[in-house]
């Protein structure tokens, strides 16, 4: 695993709970969700809400979570929803970004810690 993606999982885990996002048609979507890592680069949502499951399958979404001034953003695609008595969503971490505030005075800001990013774009620019 990637020594990046390795510190911001565990930082996943430690906060749990986070914000997930998508976009339904027109409509963008915010359901309440427990995280936790599930292998080398997916994660596991527990859906704490009533919302459906089914509309997330093969969406693209983003995990929003917030412990003191830790802010994760996690970009992924559902690969797998169950409908089972838990309400499980499988993700596939594609890009995740873990950023700290700073503040001097009255002027803040966020700090990037860690970035890990499966599309990196110095890969893409060698490409072309």
């Amino acid at each position: 695993m990637n020594k990046k993606l390795h510190c911001i999982t565990q930082k996943i885990d430690a906060i749990q709970f986070g914000l997930l996002r998508y976009h339904d048609k027109k409509d963008r979507i915010t359901m309440h969700v427990k995280a936790k890592i599930s292998d080398d680069n997916s994660l596991i949502c527990t859906l704490t809400g009533n919302d459906d499951i089914k509309k997330l399958r093969n969406k693209r979404i983003n995990l929003i979570q917030k412990s003191g001034d830790d802010y994760l953003y996690i970009s992924g695609q559902v690969t797998e929803a169950t409908a089972r008595d838990k309400k499980e969503v499988f993700i596939c971490i594609l890009k995740a970004c873990w950023f700290v505030r700073k503040s001097r005075g009255t002027l803040s800001w966020l700090q990037e810690k860690h970035i890990y990013d499966i599309f990196p774009q110095d890969d893409l620019e060698l490409a072309s």
